[in-house]
């Protein structure tokens, strides 16, 4: 059943109609986003300058809750040697005469556990002195041990279980196209994941890694994930030798 409330002159505001106007928007997004895990939906892409981790605006969610980020939100950091993790904590809810309210706290942690209430941006190992970065040589670059924010571990939302980061994914489609792909399931898969900004399903993923590395399927985490596709890009480089090159078309000679 479709049913909108009618607002016309003469007529009287009734307490239902503006019950629709409220519950309608929410009740839109939660059938649409039933079975879906805990993570980012979109946006929340992080940029690094020489004293803050910019968020920039995004959606996340959260125990069947949507978390809107509408401006960017500056982290401070510092140098630590040790591994430190961007999280977001979801304080529950608050609620008073007026509104129902879910609060959130963003903060860099020195625990690498990410607790039930917790899910996490981004983690770093930042040397003394040093500068953070978010550009990366190669996609085995993303994962280098100090001084480089990492991804990998962040979790985005997608139906039935969370997923590696649209980011990574695309990192990796573009460096495996600098190859002569043949392969088909390549291919498929590098189109898949330069097609769209929004998460790709993790059965999807594992699918393609298990049919390609011929391994098992498996729920495999995001850091493993991330290895088999290094361990591929390994396999696509070796096999291929050089790069292509982009002006082969050019210099072909034509016989009539």
């Amino acid at each position: 059943m479709s049913k909108s409330p009618i607002f016309s002159r003469g007529r009287i505001l009734k307490l239902e109609m503006l019950d629709h106007l409220r519950d309608f928007p929410k009740d839109m997004m939660q059938v649409q986003l039933h079975g879906y895990a805990n993570g980012i939906l979109t946006g929340c892409r992080l940029l690094v300058n020489e004293d803050y981790i910019i968020i920039e605006p995004g959606i996340i969610y959260f125990d069947e809750e949507i978390y809107v980020l509408k401006e960017n939100h500056n982290v401070p950091y510092t140098h630590t040697n040790e591994t430190a993790i961007l999280k977001v904590k979801f304080m529950g809810e608050n609620a008073n005469k007026d509104f129902v309210s879910h609060g959130t706290k963003i903060f860099i942690d020195a625990d690498t556990h990410i607790h039930k209430d917790e899910i996490e941006l981004c983690r770093f190992k930042l040397k003394k002195g040093a500068k953070l970065r978010n550009n990366y040589v190669n996609f085995e670059d993303m994962t280098t041990e100090y001084n480089t924010l990492n991804r990998i571990h962040v979790h985005f939302s997608a139906y039935k279980n969370s997923t590696l980061s649209p980011y990574v994914l695309t990192n990796f489609a573009k460096e495996a196209f600098g190859y002569k792909l043949s392969n088909p399931l390549d291919i498929a898969f590098c189109m898949q994941c330069l097609q769209k900004e929004e998460a790709m399903s993790k059965e999807l993923i594992i699918n393609y890694i298990a049919a390609r590395l011929e391994i098992d399927y498996k729920d495999y985490s995001n850091e493993k994930i991330y290895k088999f596709l290094v361990e591929i890009l390994k396999e696509i480089k070796s096999s291929k030798g050089m790069k292509r090159d982009r002006n082969y078309l050019s210099k072909r000679i034509l016989v009539d």
